[in-house]
């Protein structure tokens, strides 16, 4: 596909990708589901061309939040709200912003050749793997989401219920029925994904990031010297390399790939300037670090999903469930020439991405004059249009928003805590499933 026709959806994922940046509790996972009745009609490449300018734009776009108003848009974040801000607060608020955003652009293109230079290697991981073990990969990943949390033992229930939330139903490999109630024939096809992941997922951040006052608009100046703030930023290449080092293997960490990369990096580069006794809060070294290993994680945890497709976040399953569903499989489809339009792809998302969140930021963080309860109260007006046009695609638009108010107040109840790993395994049921038979089988 010519580079040319991607070119709408690519800008449309960069526009996401500003908004997603800026609202707190947003992000990728909850722009895909806003957007999914409109990415059921997109074909493999153009549903990956949306998610990469999606995510790679509100790693950028996240920097400024947390700079300006020390609001994380995200986990990865959190450094830039410490030091980022800290930089805001000392008048060096468009020093920070420049420093994250040439780190972000930067460290993507080191990533970007990294990859060219392997991918020999990385194209021939995919024979190695069957279907078999594709699934175990998987299994390991959900292991390891609850793992990562800070409450194992709650995850790994939460995870429990989500694998019998997607039980439900009859299914095909072995007729098997499942809390179907006497063949209900709603419930024989099983809960619809949208609804659950809006209802357990989704609101539940929404009530969380609430909490953010984000109408306190500081009007300090973000200065823009191009050339000064280049220079001061190519005096510590040293750390950009480091950094997109650390974040490119850090990436690979599943469920938490940008955020373990954005933090690792972060406590390195920390350490790194207080043994040199040159660290204090508002360290410019130390939020390059951070930017500069987001977003090249960003891009690492995209590999096991392109070349064996395995999804190590929920964005990714998310993404994969519906590339499925157009016929579009990760891992048998990988080439050398969807690799080449992904960089391409790659090339103007970022240097769209570092305009934005570069020279045109100050005016951008005028979206935050919008109290974050009222966009929170927009975007679930919305999410419930949503999952009525999803719905009316298969003639159950009833049966999708009883599953949505049902479920509900669960997610309330399940507001303080993350209800990750309990989406993620509820989105790979079936997979699951297969391995349980395989296993069986082979036992017999």
């Amino acid at each position: 596909m010519l580079i040319v026709e991607l070119l709408p959806i690519i800008l449309l994922g960069v526009m996401a990708g500003v908004i997603a940046g800026f609202i707190p509790g947003v992000g990728v996972f909850v722009s895909l589901t806003l957007a999914y009745p409109w990415l059921l009609q997109l074909n493999g490449i153009e549903l990956l061309a949306f998610y990469v300018a999606l995510g790679s734009t509100t790693q950028y776009i996240g920097s400024i939040s947390a700079t300006v108003f020390a609001i994380p848009g995200e986990t990865s974040s959190l450094p830039a709200v410490k030091e980022g801000d800290a930089m805001f607060l000392n008048g060096q608020g468009g020093l920070a912003i420049s420093g994250a955003a040439i780190g972000s652009f930067v460290g993507s293109f080191l990533v970007l050749g990294v990859c060219f230079a392997l991918f020999p290697f990385l194209e021939n991981v995919q024979f190695l793997y069957n279907t078999f073990l594709q699934a175990i990969i998987l299994v390991c990943v959900a292991i390891l989401i609850c793992v990562a949390t800070d409450h194992p033992f709650k995850s790994f229930s939460l995870a429990v219920v989500g694998y019998f939330l997607g039980l439900i139903g009859c299914r095909n490999i072995d007729n098997q029925c499942f809390a179907t109630f006497g063949d209900h024939p709603d419930l024989v096809g099983g809960l619809p994904m949208l609804p659950v992941i809006i209802a357990i997922y989704i609101f539940p951040k929404l009530l969380q990031s609430s909490n953010f006052d984000n109408t306190n608009f500081l009007d300090k100046p973000i200065e823009n010297n191009f050339f000064e703030h280049l220079r001061y930023f190519l005096d510590n290449w040293v750390t950009v390399v480091r950094s997109t080092i650390v974040g490119f293997f850090a990436g690979f960490t599943p469920g938490v790939s940008t955020t373990i990369s954005a933090n690792l990096s972060y406590t390195l580069e920390k350490f790194i300037q207080k043994r040199k006794k040159l660290y204090k809060e508002g360290d410019y070294r130390s939020l390059v670090a951070a930017e500069t290993a987001n977003n090249a994680g960003a891009f690492s945890c995209l590999l096991p999903l392109l070349i064996l497709g395995i999804p190590i976040v929920p964005s990714e399953a998310l993404l994969y469930e519906i590339a499925s569903a157009k016929g579009f499989i990760f891992g048998e489809t990988f080439t050398l020439e969807t690799f080449k339009l992904l960089a391409i792809i790659l090339v103007i998302v970022n240097f769209l991405a570092l305009c934005i969140a570069w020279p045109f930021a100050k005016h951008v963080c005028w979206l935050h004059k919008i109290p974050v309860k009222t966009l929170n109260a927009l975007i679930f007006i919305a999410l419930i249009g949503v999952v009525y046009m999803a719905g009316a695609k298969f003639y159950s638009q009833e049966y999708y928003l009883i599953v949505l108010f049902a479920l509900l107040p669960f997610g309330y109840l399940l507001r303080k805590y993350n209800t990750l790993p309990l989406i993620f395994v509820f989105v790979i049921q079936t997979r699951l499933d297969v391995i349980a038979i395989r296993v069986g089988d082979f036992l017999q």
